[in-house]
C-alpha cells in the first residue's frame, strides 16, 4: 500500500493512482492516463481526473 500521509483526501485514497496501479489492468490504467489534465504533487503521476490523485495540480497548457 502506498504512503498516503500527504493525501488530501485519505478517505478516497483507494481511488488514487498510487493505489490503482496495483489493482487495474494496463488497459484500465491507460484510460486514466489518456489526455492528462492533472499531475500529482507527490508522485508526478499524470491523469485525466484530479479525483485520481493524492495532491492534484492542474496541468497548465
Amino acid at each position: 500500500m502506498a504512503d498516503n500521509t500527504t493525501c488530501k483526501k485519505p478517505e478516497e485514497h483507494h481511488l488514487h493512482l498510487c493505489e490503482l496501479n496495483t489493482r487495474l489492468s494496463k488497459a484500465e490504467l491507460a484510460e486514466l492516463h489518456k489526455n492528462p489534465k492533472y499531475v500529482c504533487a507527490n508522485c508526478g503521476g499524470r491523469v485525466h481526473s484530479g479525483r485520481n490523485l493524492c495532491v492534484p495540480k492542474r496541468i497548465r497548457t
